[in-house]
């Protein structure tokens, strides 16, 4: 993944630095409209998951922008992954949701709308966990190291965390933006499988045992519907 993320990155402020040769001037007695309008998008590291990795999925991504800096958002999303290693097998598939907001703290030139911004989630998940195999660790070999099928599905499973964000979003034409965003997320509850584990929550990927927190990049690609300009 870390070589989208610098192409990505790298593009990123191409654009960046393109916006601001072509709009360096003087616009002293020039009065721009702002828009405000409803943001739409999809999260393109979940197709670029599903060549890489036992993966299917999704996330949809919206934003409205309620005052200068400020936008309410909200993420929908669906994961479906089978985990698989020398001792054990499992599939876990649900959806999850995520509500909080973004800042921007990038201060643009006139007519630029990109944005460099820190964001706060409050995300959801509800799933199943499916205990597919397993193998015994045993010294004396007396299972012949074989995995054992089981094929137990446990449901009505849920979790709750926080995500810490930092993010750019680039217009790259007319209402239509390309945008990355690093996360740091805080597991805050979870309903854990009777004599089992929960080894990824949709939403929040990868939980490991005795810590709390994860990682997690995006890369969206957002139309933005406009709706109001003032």
């Amino acid at each position: 993944m870390s070589k989208y993320f610098f192409s990505f990155f790298l593009v990123f402020f191409i654009n960046f630095e393109l916006s601001s040769q072509e709009n360096n001037i003087e616009i002293d007695s020039i009065l721009i409209k702002k828009t405000y309008g409803l943001r739409l998008g999809l999260d393109l590291s979940k197709q670029i998951r599903m060549f890489t990795e036992d993966y299917r999925g999704f996330s949809l991504y919206s934003d409205l922008k309620i005052k200068e800096d400020v936008f309410v958002v909200f993420e929908i999303g669906n994961d479906n992954k089978t985990i698989s290693d020398e001792n054990i097998s499992s599939k876990v598939n649900g959806t999850h949701y995520k509500f909080g907001f973004n800042y921007n703290f990038y201060k643009n030139l006139p007519g630029l709308n990109n944005e460099i911004y820190f964001g706060l989630r409050y995300g959801i998940s509800k799933f199943n966990n499916e205990l597919l195999s397993f193998r015994v660790y045993d010294i004396d070999n007396n299972w012949n190291n074989e995995s054992i099928v089981v094929n137990r599905k446990f449901s009505n499973l849920n979790a709750g965390w926080v995500e810490l964000i930092l993010g750019f979003n680039a217009e790259i034409s007319k209402n239509i933006y390309m945008g990355i965003s690093l996360r740091v997320n805080r597991l805050i509850n979870q309903k854990i499988p009777s004599n089992f584990t929960n080894f990824f929550i949709p939403g929040f990927n990868k939980v490991t045992e005795n810590n709390n927190f994860g990682t997690g990049i995006t890369y969206n690609l957002i139309y933005e519907i406009p709706i109001l300009r003032k």
